[in-house]
């Protein structure tokens, strides 16, 4: 379950497990939820929504069977904001294909914006043409069923448990009739894709040793009497400080600004007192 902060995603989560959806605290990271529905055991990642956050969203999207994606109705000044990231979300690879149910919630308060104005500003239909998304229809007619996109209109606010909102009620079982359609298909996508965001994760595991040692292999290389002597002649040849400075960097010398590596006596000369750093920027 993702979308932007504040948008009502725990509230939807509290009110599905037959929580009581008030009283809800911004998410920090993300928190899980087990649910049973029909013959269903359901594990949903409810993902915070705030900008810092949502980089770790595409972490989750190999081992997803679907997608809900939560809109604040009512904040039409992100409308934009929500445009840029529902995009991102089914442009992913790794969604693009899967069902996705789109809940468009608040619609209790004033200003809320109709369904159809949603979709406009949004440009739901091409987004979801253009990825191949299978995207929740409210109830049509066989004849409109097909001929573009709706959401559901809801509002977290108004229920939970049986009285939940039946919006979201039905916007569910409809994401699960479709996974539990598909599964085997879905179920042997998400079994490869796992597969390869894990060793991709070991592969940046281990590019990251690799250039820690590197770092450690170069600081080592520093401590060496070879560039204590290179040192002491630069310290030799300058007067100004500064002047000194900008030719360490120049000749690589950038960890002997670091506090373990940078001698006392050039802590000295530099700053006239034992124990500064050479200035702010390092």
């Amino acid at each position: 379950m993702v979308g932007l902060d504040n948008a009502g995603k725990t509230a939807t989560v509290k009110g599905i497990q037959g929580e009581s959806p008030e009283d809800v605290a911004p998410t920090v990271g993300f928190s899980k939820a087990d649910i049973k529905q029909w013959r269903f055991d359901i594990t949903m990642f409810d993902l915070g929504g705030g900008k810092r956050i949502r980089g770790i969203w595409k972490n989750y999207y190999a081992e997803s069977y679907g997608v809900v994606f939560v809109i604040d109705s009512s904040d039409v000044g992100r409308m934009e904001e929500t445009k840029e990231t529902i995009a991102e979300v089914l442009r992913h690879p790794r969604i693009s294909g899967k069902p996705v149910l789109v809940l468009a919630n608040k619609q209790d308060r004033e200003g809320a914006l109709s369904e159809t104005d949603i979709i406009e500003f949004l440009s739901l239909e091409k987004l979801v043409n253009d990825n191949k998304c299978l995207v929740r229809y409210r109830e049509r007619t066989p004849e409109e069923i097909g001929a573009g996109v709706a959401l559901e209109p809801c509002s977290a606010a108004i229920g939970h448990g049986k009285k939940i909102d039946k919006s979201i009620k039905n916007g569910l079982n409809w994401l699960l009739r479709v996974i539990a359609k598909d599964f085997e298909a879905l179920h042997e996508r998400i079994g490869k894709e796992t597969a390869e965001q894990r060793a991709q994760e070991e592969q940046d595991k281990r590019e990251r040793a690799e250039r820690v040692k590197r770092l450690r292999e170069e600081r080592e290389v520093l401590r060496s009497p070879e560039c204590c002597w290179q040192f002491a002649v630069l310290l030799n040849n300058f007067t100004s400080p500064w002047a000194l400075e900008r030719q360490l960097h120049m000749k690589g010398y950038h960890p002997l600004f670091q506090e373990i590596f940078c001698p006392q006596t050039l802590k000295c000369f530099i700053n006239g007192k034992a124990g500064k750093f050479p200035s702010q920027r390092h």
